[in-house]
């Protein structure tokens, strides 16, 4: 296996990751009725999702800068290109920081009803933020693999087993507080099969 697909596949397993956890957290919040037994799930989300898109943004952030390297004198075009991503990442980060808030007030008091409704409309605003502004961007996409080799995409990807470590605690947490009638995404269904086998074994 080259470096560059395993750089490329570890990109893509993270964000695989990040896809069903907050897959997950919309089809809790389109559940009804819902009680105050969502609230640890929410939490639990919110915490892997501040480690996962915290990570992501400073990944593209490597990804756009070595872009701009690469390509040196850039057309206006290019130039758009690379300015929408970090448009869309500013919005990005703006969305977290008000998700986060509303999971430190949930902390503070996990039964105050307006908590867990401001929680819970802050969450859908930043998950269609997501699902509209922070999916594939191809041409940015296209001009990488065009333009990077093996020790870029080794750099962008930045394979930390201490930071996985971390974040399959979390993964880990936020399946078990999962309540019954939340419905696991497809890779969130495979990650507890491994980890089933892993415990038989």
């Amino acid at each position: 296996m080259s470096a560059k697909k395993t750089a490329i596949e570890s990109l893509m397993g993270e964000r695989g990751h990040l896809r069903t956890s907050h897959e997950m957290l919309k089809a809790a919040l389109e559940i009804e009725p819902r009680d105050d037994s969502f609230v640890p799930f929410y939490i639990a989300t919110a915490n892997y999702m501040e480690a996962g898109m915290g990570r992501l943004d400073a990944q593209d952030v490597r990804m756009l800068s070595r872009l701009a390297e690469k390509l040196g004198n850039m057309s206006a075009n290019e130039e758009e290109i690379i300015a929408e991503v970090h448009r869309r990442l500013d919005g990005n980060r703006d969305h977290l920081k008000k998700f986060l808030t509303c999971r430190d007030a949930l902390v503070a008091d996990e039964t105050d009803q307006k908590n867990i409704a401001n929680f819970e409309s802050v969450s859908n605003a930043y998950i269609d933020y997501i699902h509209n502004s922070m999916g594939h961007h191809a041409p940015s996409t296209d001009i990488a693999i065009k333009l990077f080799d093996d020790n870029d995409w080794n750099d962008i990807a930045d394979i930390d087993p201490e930071y996985f470590s971390g974040e399959q605690k979390l993964y880990v947490t936020q399946l078990a507080v999962r309540p019954d009638s939340v419905p696991l995404g497809k890779e969130a269904a495979e990650y507890v099969a491994e980890y089933r086998r892993d415990r038989e074994e």
